[in-house]
């Protein structure tokens, strides 16, 4: 007897995904491996790599002597990362896997875009602590999260009344990374030194907030609420968002707030973009 396996939203979500948001993110990703230095013949393990991103820049960075290799936790995600590594002509390992493996390294470079609220609080330090053991003496974590927050910002707004509507599905915290002491903690309490901490921003625009609403159903944590409100009670949601933000024809335009910060192993010296060379910090 045949079995259907089960699948996440991530999974679900996927092929939208792509097309919807991996352009409008795309910039932050580029950002990210640009901060890194990362360089030719280098080794670069991308976690969470979701369609692959920060891979793809990673690849053309490293060349033809370099390696990257992409992981996921959602086979979906996996195979359109693989995908548009043949479709660019870029070489790149991929493969299903958990944030806390970083096999295959040493790496010179460790990388995590978007991906940091995935973790359980208490798990956090264990999954940094094992890319610590699995990075290079010159090697670097590198970070991009979402916030700081932007009170009138689409996003901001849309959680407010998420909140107050539906307050069983009220946000995360996730921003509370973006803090640059919360940061540096996370990283020292895995036994990593930042080195690196900043706010990038880039334009999104939509031509009617409706359709930032509907586009909202491919970016996959918001696609597994609509899944279990259902569309009766999203519209409610969006019916008081639109009262906010002048009507659900009105355009959007905004730039979302996101903070990248770089960690090192202590006492290292390490090259980053903003500087050629930089000793990371002891600690203790």
């Amino acid at each position: 007897m045949s079995t259907t396996p089960t699948t996440t939203s991530w999974d679900r979500a996927a092929p939208q995904y792509l097309a919807e948001w991996v352009p409008r993110f795309l910039p932050y990703h580029r950002d990210l491996i640009e901060e890194l230095a990362v360089s030719e013949a280098q080794k670069v393990l991308v976690v969470s790599a979701g369609p692959g991103a920060e891979a793809l820049v990673a690849a053309r960075r490293v060349g033809p002597h370099g390696k990257v290799v992409a992981t996921d936790s959602s086979p979906e995600m996996v195979r359109i990362c693989g995908e548009e590594a043949r479709r660019a002509g870029l070489e790149i390992t991929t493969r299903v896997a958990d944030f806390g493996d970083a096999s295959g390294g040493p790496w010179d470079a460790i990388v995590c875009a978007f991906g940091l609220w995935q973790i359980d609080d208490a798990r956090r330090p264990e999954v940094l602590a094992a890319w610590r053991a699995s990075l290079a003496p010159h090697g670097k974590v590198g970070v991009v999260t979402w916030g700081p927050p932007d009170p009138d910002g689409p996003f901001e707004r849309l959680a407010h009344v998420l909140q107050e509507l539906e307050p069983a599905y009220a946000p995360s915290g996730r921003r509370k990374f973006a803090e640059r002491e919360l940061m540096a903690k996370m990283f020292e309490e895995a036994g990593l030194a930042m080195v690196r901490c900043t706010v990038i921003r880039h334009p999104n625009t939509f031509e009617r907030a409706e359709d930032f609403v509907r586009s909202l159903r491919e970016a996959c944590t918001w696609r597994r609420i609509w899944e279990d409100l259902g569309d009766e009670r999203i519209n409610r949601i969006a019916a008081k968002f639109y009262e906010g933000v002048g009507g659900p024809e009105a355009p959007l335009s905004f730039a979302p707030a996101a903070t990248l910060a770089i960690a090192a192993l202590p006492g290292a010296q390490v090259e980053i973009a903003a500087r050629p060379s930089v000793r990371a910090p002891n600690l203790g």
